[in-house]
């Protein structure tokens, strides 16, 4: 029997990247040109809580549309470097329940802050398939790309290879250096 290894993330252990408030707004608002000039029309917008909740209410808001959160943890906990489980966890019920009967239909567009080892995009698209129409077209966009992720969302800002701390989070205890603002978005797909 095969036994699938869980992608590692990246850390150089050279600094904590910290994203500021200024700089998130700025991300936010070149994934929403990067993304408009691809998909003139966004239907959905859904943000992977905790952490891609900010960014998905920021981008929500400029396509027009509700936002909507699915709970989903990979982390054991919230400590520095700690490494990918490879075990995902998705609240979803809550989710399907405040959809009722209806599916989604579009373009949906699911948002995170960071995409670390690719675990949590790929098992989102899994479990969002049976709520979506057959014609509906899933899109992913993070804030954060680590560099040692194999599955890659469709839009990300930075690519990373070391810790990042987001303005929602406690700031770390450690030294920190603030992420340059970003210029401009990577399209994966």
């Amino acid at each position: 029997m095969t036994r699938t290894r869980t992608p590692q993330r990246v850390f150089e252990h050279q600094r904590i990247w910290r994203i500021t408030p200024d700089a998130l707004r700025e991300a936010c608002l070149l994934l929403f040109a990067a993304i408009q000039r691809d998909h003139p029309q966004i239907d959905h917008v859904i943000g992977i809580a905790d952490g891609g909740v900010a960014p998905a209410r920021i981008l929500a808001g400029r396509f027009g549309v509700k936002g909507r959160t699915v709970q989903a943890s990979h982390n054991a906990d919230d400590a520095i470097y700690r490494q990918a489980t490879g075990k995902v966890s998705v609240e979803f019920d809550a989710f399907r329940r405040t959809l009722g009967r209806k599916k989604l239909g579009g373009t949906v567009l699911v948002v995170d802050d960071i995409c670390g080892s690719g675990a949590t995009l790929h098992k989102l698209r899994n479990v969002l398939t049976p709520v979506l129409t057959p014609d509906a077209r899933l899109i992913t966009a993070t804030l954060c790309l680590n560099s040692g992720a194999q599955t890659r969302p469709d839009y990300s800002v930075w690519t990373v290879s070391d810790w990042v701390s987001f303005p929602w989070e406690k700031r770390p205890d450690k030294p920190i250096t603030t992420m340059p603002m970003p210029e401009q978005v990577t399209r994966h797909a």
